[in-house]
C-alpha cells in the first residue's frame, strides 16, 4: 500500500490547483483523474466555448460589417473548419495541464477509476492508496431530466457537440441559464434556427432584472425564439426530425419540431462511482455536502470545486482549492467567503455580474437602495466601437456602499474585476468616480456611473437648501 500526505480525486481546476499547491509546499500527494487532466474547462467548458464564441461574434461582425463603413458579407459557415480552429487554440493551452508538469513537481499522477475502499484509503484499478487527508474533486456533468422519450431520441449537451464537426440546422435547447444562452446565440450566429425552453418565468434568472430583460432583447432580435414558463413534457421522433411536446403552467401545449435537442437544464456532481455511501460522506442529491471549510462531513475528507453544487466556475473552484490547501495544512481554518466573487456571462455583448441584484438589494434593505446606471450608448470608446448596446449598473445604499454591481458590455468580464477590488477594499461608490482611465476607454462607463452619486447627492442638497430658503421667506 502506499501512503500519501494528499490524496486529490480529481484533475481538473480544482484538484489541480491543491495538489500543486499541497505538492509546493513539501507534501506527499497523489492525483487521480480518470481521463485527461484539465477537466470541464480546459476540455468541454471554457476553453473551448469562448474560442467558439470568438468565432461566432466574427461572423456576426461580418454581416453587420456596413455600421464599420465596410460591405456587408455573409460568411461561408464551415464547421469542420470551425471545429478544428477551436481544437487547434485549445491544443495551444493544454499543455498547461500537462501531466508532466505535475510530475515534475513530485506528484504521483495516476489515471483510472477511484473508489473509497476506506475513509482513508482509495482503490484505483487494483492499486490501493491511503492518505491523510483525501480531496474530492471530480467536478460535475450534464444532469439530463427525466422527459418522456428524451434518451430514445437522443441529445446533445456541451460536451458531446464538441466531439463533432457539423451544426444542425434547427436546435431545441432546454434550459435558459448561462449555458444555454450562450450557446443559443452562438448556434444562432452560426446560421441555426435555435429555440431555448426554460421552466421558469426567465432566462438567467440569476441576473439583475435589467441584464435579463436587455439581453432577452438582443437574442430576440438575433432571431433566438425565448419560451419561459414551458417545459418539455415529452420527445418523439418522425421523418428523421425531433418533435418535443411543451407543456406551460397553465396546460396549454405545443408541439417544436427540431433536427437536434440541446440539454442545458442543470447540473450533477460525478460521485456515482465514489463509493461514498459505503464511507459516511453525506451527499445532498448528486453532490456532496460540505461546510464553510470544504470540509465533508467524515473528519479529514474534503471537497471542492462544481462536485459540491455552489458557485460552479473555474475561477471558484481555483479559489476554493487555495483556501483549501491552506485548511489541510496550516493549523486553525479559514473559513470560505463568496460576497466577493464575480461571474460572467459570455453572450455578446458580456455581463459582469458581483454581489446583489437590485431586487434582491431591495429586499434585503428596503427603500434605502440607490441605483446608477450609465447607458454604453452615453460612452464615447462604447459608441466608436458600435458596442453599446449595454449599460453599467451599481446598487448601492443611501451611503454609497457598493451592495451590488452589473456590466453589460463589451469585456465586462474584465470591466468588473474593477469593481470585485473596489468592494474587497470597502471603497464606496463615489471613489470609483475619482478612479482616472485613459480617454477613450471603456472603464469611462464605471467612473461615469460612479459620478452619478455624486450629482444625486449635490441635487439633494440643492433640494433641501431650497425648501429651507422657502421656509424662511415665510
Amino acid at each position: 500500500m502506499d501512503n500519501f500526505d494528499v490524496i486529490v480525486i480529481g484533475g481538473g481546476t480544482a484538484g489541480l490547483v491543491t495538489a500543486s499547491g499541497c505538492a509546493r509546499l513539501g507534501r506527499r500527494v497523489a492525483l487521480i483523474e480518470q481521463h485527461a487532466l484539465g477537466g470541464d474547462c480546459l476540455w468541454t467548458g471554457c476553453v473551448p466555448t469562448k474560442a467558439l464564441v470568438a468565432t461566432a461574434k466574427l461572423a456576426h461582425q461580418m454581416r453587420n460589417a456596413h455600421v464599420f463603413g465596410l460591405e456587408r458579407h455573409e460568411p461561408a459557415i464551415t464547421p469542420r473548419a470551425i471545429m478544428d480552429s477551436m481544437r487547434a487554440e485549445r491544443h495551444r493551452i493544454e499543455h498547461h495541464d500537462d501531466p508532466e508538469k505535475f510530475r515534475g513537481l513530485g506528484i504521483d499522477v495516476i489515471f483510472g477509476s477511484a473508489k473509497f475502499v476506506a475513509r482513508d484509503q482509495i482503490e484505483v484499478d487494483g492499486r490501493v492508496l491511503r492518505g491523510k487527508d483525501i480531496v474530492i474533486a471530480t467536478g460535475a456533468r450534464t444532469a439530463v431530466p427525466p422527459i418522456e422519450g428524451l434518451a430514445d431520441a437522443k441529445f446533445i449537451d456541451h460536451a458531446t457537440f464538441l466531439d463533432r464537426n457539423e451544426f444542425p440546422q434547427s436546435l431545441l435547447i432546454l434550459g435558459g441559464g448561462a449555458i444555454g444562452i450562450e450557446f443559443a446565440q452562438m448556434f444562432r450566429r452560426f446560421g441555426c434556427e435555435v429555440t431555448v425552453v426554460e421552466m421558469a418565468a426567465e432566462i438567467i434568472n440569476k441576473e439583475d432584472a435589467d441584464v435579463i430583460a436587455r439581453v432577452r432583447q438582443i437574442l430576440t432580435e438575433e432571431g433566438v425564439a425565448l419560451h419561459t414558463g414551458w417545459g418539455v413534457k415529452s420527445v418523439r421522433t418522425s421523418g428523421g426530425k425531433k418533435i418535443a411536446r411543451i407543456e406551460n403552467s397553465v396546460a396549454e401545449s405545443r408541439e417544436i419540431t427540431v433536427d437536434e435537442i440541446f440539454v442545458a437544464s442543470g447540473r450533477r456532481g460525478n460521485i456515482d462511482t465514489l463509493g461514498l455511501d459505503g464511507i459516511g460522506v453525506a451527499t445532498n442529491r448528486t453532490f456532496v455536502v460540505v461546510d464553510k471549510y470544504l470540509q465533508t462531513s467524515v473528519p479529514r475528507i474534503w471537497a471542492c470545486g462544481d462536485v459540491h453544487g455552489g458557485l460552479q466556475f473555474t475561477h471558484v473552484a481555483a479559489f476554493e482549492a487555495v483556501k483549501l490547501v491552506r485548511n489541510i495544512l496550516f493549523p486553525g481554518k479559514s473559513a470560505m467567503s463568496y460576497d466577493d466573487i464575480p461571474w460572467a456571462l459570455y453572450t455578446d455583448p458580456e455581463a459582469g455580474h458581483i454581489g446583489m441584484t437590485e431586487r434582491e438589494a431591495r429586499e434585503a434593505i428596503g427603500d434605502r437602495v440607490r441605483i446608477y446606471k450609465v447607458e454604453m450608448s452615453d460612452v464615447d470608446r462604447a459608441v466608436v466601437d458600435r458596442t453599446d448596446k449595454g449599460f453599467i449598473k451599481f446598487v448601492c445604499d443611501e451611503k454609497g456602499r457598493i451592495l451590488g454591481a452589473h456590466a453589460l458590455c463589451a469585456n465586462a468580464s474584465t470591466l468588473i474585476a474593477q469593481i470585485v477590488q473596489a468592494r474587497k477594499k470597502k471603497m464606496k461608490v463615489g471613489e470609483l468616480a475619482g478612479v482616472v482611465s485613459p480617454y477613450p476607454s471603456l472603464a469611462d462607463a464605471i467612473g461615469k456611473t460612479a459620478t452619478l452619486y455624486y450629482q444625486n447627492l449635490a441635487a439633494s442638497w440643492i433640494g433641501k437648501l431650497g425648501r429651507r430658503i422657502a421656509a424662511w421667506s415665510q
